[in-house]
């Protein structure tokens, strides 16, 4: 009837569908192509840095891009400033964000937002601190995430003791957070370090490094001791940590 809006049968929005994936296939099937054609050309542009931002914007995970990508922004650092090499990079975290977002576990995005963050002529440590905080609280089991962590630690120097009440703050919003009680088991050797050897640069403990028994308690009394209720055994995290 006049006036009504013509409603499409599933069929036909299914076959539109069908060719909106068809259509962004073909697209991203010609960009792949021609990076794999501008690598083997040796090709280190501005444009090709563009071209692997379009397929690593939406699939994150594909392992060669991030080297080529890394290869273009080694020629770049060649013929740019330094005040121009802190804009790309700070451009490149603010790309990995959009790639987290598609993938909040992607090794290459980790990975590479790491090799980034250590070439950055200025580097803004607390900017990446800040991004694990909020990426743990969306997962607090994201490995990957603990480990961009602990590289960030090592370089800016954090203290054990601001790394212990982090993870006493994540424990307190989740009990049962492995990952949490896991890294207080590595940092409590540092703080309260067995005779022995110091810990090779760049470690926050030595190898094999064990706490004593007495402090140990204390630690695990400290943070269990207003939740006793919790401790079933579906809290093995405690218990492993114990």
């Amino acid at each position: 009837m006049h006036g009504r809006v013509k409603l499409k049968s599933t069929a036909q929005q299914e076959e539109e569908k069908r060719k909106e994936r068809e259509k962004k296939l073909s697209s991203y099937i010609t960009a792949r192509d021609a990076c794999f054609n501008n690598r083997k050309e040796g090709v280190l542009s501005e444009e090709s840095l563009q071209l692997t931002a379009q397929l690593l914007g939406s699939n994150p995970d594909f392992a060669t891009l991030w080297n080529y990508r890394r290869e273009i922004l080694l020629h770049l650092e060649t013929i740019k400033s330094e005040d121009e090499l802190q804009v790309l990079y700070e451009a490149e975290l603010s790309f990995l964000e959009g790639c987290l977002r598609v993938n909040p576990k992607s090794y290459g995005s980790w990975h590479h937002r790491g090799w980034v963050a250590r070439r950055l002529p200025r580097p803004d440590w607390a900017r990446e601190l800040s991004l694990c905080e909020r990426c743990l609280q969306l997962d607090d089991r994201n490995f990957h995430c603990w480990d961009y962590r602990r590289l960030c630690v090592g370089v800016c120097g954090v203290s054990v003791q601001d790394e212990l009440s982090f993870t006493a703050r994540l424990i307190g919003s989740n009990f049962s957070n492995y990952s949490s009680w896991h890294y207080r088991s590595t940092l409590l050797p540092a703080l309260h370090p067995p005779p022995g050897p110091p810990a090779p640069p760049g470690h926050l403990s030595p190898p094999r490094a064990r706490v004593c028994e007495e402090q140990l308690l204390k630690g695990t009394e400290r943070e269990t001791g207003s939740c006793t209720d919790c401790l079933t055994d579906e809290t093995e995290e405690v218990q492993f940590y114990h």
